[in-house]
C-alpha cells in the first residue's frame, strides 16, 4: 500500500510523556519495517536497559539530545547523530536535556511496532506503569529487560 503523509500526519499515540507518530509500516510475513517519528519529553526516564532477540532498530536524531547506552558504550548524542541497534545488543535511552528530543526511528520487522503500541497502553502519562504487563508484553516480542533505565 502506498502512503503519502504531510507534516504532522500519521497515527499518533503516547508512551508515558513521550509522543509517537507512525509514518508507515511495510511488513509482510514478518519482513519489512515500521517508520516512526518519536518525541521524548525531557526529564522522563526512558525504558529499562533491554535487548531484543529479533528486532533491529535505527534512530536518526533530528532535534535535542539523548543519553544512550548501546552495547558497552554510554554517551550523549545530539541532532544529526545516527544509532544502529541490531538485535542482541542491550540498549536504552533517556532525554537528559532541557527540551524535547525528536528522532526518526526504523523498527524491523514492522510488527515490532505492536510492542511500542502496547507500551503506550501500559505506561500512563500520570501514574505508575504496569510492570507485570510490561514484562508479559516484552516476552511476546522476544525482549528481555536487563536493568534499570538511565538516571
Amino acid at each position: 500500500m502506498t502512503t503519502i503523509l504531510a507534516p504532522g500526519e500519521g497515527r499518533m499515540f503516547s508512551i508515558g510523556g513521550d509522543r509517537v507518530t507512525v509514518k508507515g509500516v511495510a511488513d509482510v510475513h514478518g519482513v519489512g519495517f515500521a517508520l516512526i517519528d518519536y518525541r521524548a519529553a525531557p526529564g522522563i526516564p526512558g525504558p529499562p536497559l533491554h535487548v531484543h532477540d529479533a528486532i533491529d532498530e535505527g534512530w536518526y536524531l533530528l532535534e535535542g539530545q539523548l543519553d544512550v547506552h548501546v552495547g558497552d558504550e554510554r554517551r550523549r548524542v545530539s541532532a544529526g547523530s545516527f544509532l544502529l541497534v541490531p538485535r542482541g545488543v542491550p540498549h536504552t535511552f533517556a532525554n537528559g536535556g532541557d527540551g524535547w528530543a525528536r528522532w526518526i526511528g526504523v523498527l524491523s520487522p514492522g510488527s515490532a511496532l505492536g510492542m511500542l503500541e502496547g507500551l503506550g497502553s501500559l505506561i500512563p502519562e500520570d501514574g505508575p506503569p504496569d510492570e507485570l504487563a510490561i514484562g508479559e508484553l516484552f516476552a511476546r516480542y522476544g525482549t528481555t529487560a536487563l536493568g534499570p533505565p538511565l538516571s
